[in-house]
């Protein structure tokens, strides 16, 4: 993966020669007790802001629209799906059906109409009577969002020609051209935010037909069948900048009827059902038209796309500033640098090379104190409730894998309102570099994450959602508030 460094200026203090320090930190030795001395210092830490080509795709949730920020610039979120052809049991019916309000093996209903209105259904002629109505791609999406609600917005419908690599191999800056003919338009449709929270293209009725015919021929009985002719869609945004939502389902709802010898007796005479609501002697009799859905489940490869076509430049103007910056789903992250080597050199000159494998840390608290956001954007004021560090080579597989924090190679800390700050305990990963981990903290990024319950545990998912951290710095006048390791050891006599 191709990185872009942009180091704002960055100062790296080291803080032990006396307890005569401007801020009243430095080296302190407490008086020996039960043959233990325990000593306490401080280091500052260096950072930078670094933006990676991609990030990887899987989510839980899928984002669309495209949202402009005056730090940042724009974010463009588009994505491919798969759709699950699998109906379980649903099936169109071969056989004649009697006279019931559920008809056996039919999980879905096909025929929820029928009711005892209708008598008896002589016949349903193998399928041969159902008429595809229509089939719509469905977006269905939550209150959240980033962006002017108010925005009309446009989006455009592909369909694949190339099936999606699996999840693990599904990164933001994917090639849509790889997958897809953007020359062949299924559908498309503008949208504002609205109350009901979806979004519906209609596919061509041509379309419509060829995929209603694969369930009443019966064609495929996999799902692996259904992606061979229906390999999944492109959603592209079109125009505007507006609203980035978070989709919650998407999918196709196929409408269909049943034409022709259908019957039903009233008063002697037979009645034509033709799929709609008809009125007979009086009495409204509900329509054979029903509908299934088709949905993108978790089951099935989908890929969020980002693009931030400005963002470089964007990030130009931010050279030169006291911090450093976290910005998603850009991959904009910042990457921290731990003195380790300074650290361990006040134990040795400390305790005695000797000695350093008679220490113990007792505490490590690395910190970050955050800088409010106070420009004007949609983005939220509030920081994220979770921060992760973690090694840059080790972020695919803890994602993909749903691993938790190690505390060696991976952190979370939860941010402290009080003192407006993220706080990582390493003291378990520092002690292990003092037994000769010598690489435990290289290549140190930090990133937003959602944590989710999980049972008893704390599942960690990455932030893909809109959202900006902007962090202190190392050079940052007031020292309190760049970023800090403050450590408590103890050796044994």
């Amino acid at each position: 993966m191709n990185r872009l460094f942009i180091y704002f200026p960055c100062l790296l203090a080291l803080v032990f020669s006396s307890c005569e320090d401007d801020d009243g930190i430095g080296l302190s030795v407490q008086p020996d007790e039960d043959f233990l001395s325990t000593y306490s210092a401080r280091v500052y830490c260096s950072t930078g802001t670094e933006k990676c080509d991609s990030v990887l795709a899987k989510s839980d949730y899928l984002y669309l629209g495209q949202y402009a920020d005056d730090m940042f610039g724009i974010t463009r979120a588009e994505f491919m799906t798969q759709i699950d052809g699998r109906l379980g049991n649903l099936q169109i019916p071969d056989t004649t059906v009697s006279n019931s309000n559920s008809v056996s093996g039919i999980s879905t209903g096909i025929l929820n109409a029928i009711d005892d209105h209708y008598g008896n259904i002589s016949s349903i002629r193998n399928g041969r009577d159902v008429k595809v109505d229509s089939v719509v791609f469905y977006i269905q999406y939550s209150n959240s969002y980033v962006g002017d609600s108010t925005a009309l917005q446009s989006i455009k419908l592909y369909e694949l020609n190339k099936t999606l690599p699996s999840m693990n191999a599904s990164f933001s800056n994917m090639k849509v051209e790889d997958y897809c003919d953007k020359s062949v338009l299924l559908g498309k449709t503008t949208y504002r935010i609205c109350g009901d929270k979806t979004i519906r293209i209609k596919l061509d009725d041509e379309y419509a037909q060829k995929l209603m015919d694969v369930y009443v021929n019966k064609t495929i009985s996999t799902q692996e069948e259904f992606c061979d002719l229906y390999k999944g869609f492109y959603i592209s945004h079109s125009f505007n900048e507006g609203a980035v939502i978070t989709c919650t389902s998407v999918g196709l709802q196929v409408y269909y009827s049943f034409d022709g010898d259908i019957y039903t007796k009233y008063d002697g005479r037979d009645t034509v059902v033709t799929g709609r609501s008809i009125t007979v002697n009086g009495r409204h009799i509900n329509p054979l038209v029903s509908s299934f859905l088709l949905t993108a489940n978790k089951g099935v490869n989908q890929v969020n796309l980002f693009s931030h076509p400005d963002l470089d430049e964007k990030l130009e103007n931010l050279k030169g500033q006291p911090y450093s910056y976290i910005f998603t789903p850009a991959g904009l992250y910042t990457n921290v640098t731990i003195p380790i080597e300074d650290v361990k050199d006040s134990i040795v000159k400390a305790v005695g090379a000797g000695n350093v494998s008679n220490v113990m840390f007792n505490s490590a608290k690395l910190k970050f104190p955050v800088e409010k956001i106070n420009w004007k954007t949609y983005l939220s004021k509030t920081p994220n409730a979770y921060l992760m560090m973690i090694k840059r080579d080790k972020i695919v597989d803890f994602f993909y894998n749903n691993n938790g924090p190690d505390a060696l190679e991976s952190f979370v800390a939860v941010y402290d309102t009080a003192s407006a700050s993220y706080s990582f305990d390493i003291a378990f990963a520092a002690q292990q570099y003092l037994k000769g981990n010598e690489q435990v903290f290289d290549d140190l990024v930090l990133l937003p994450v959602t944590g989710m319950s999980a049972g008893s545990n704390v599942c960690y998912k990455q932030t893909l959602t809109t959202s900006a951290l902007r962090l202190h710095a190392s050079d940052e006048k007031n020292a309190k508030k760049r970023p800090s390791l403050d450590f408590v050891y103890t050796r044994r006599q």
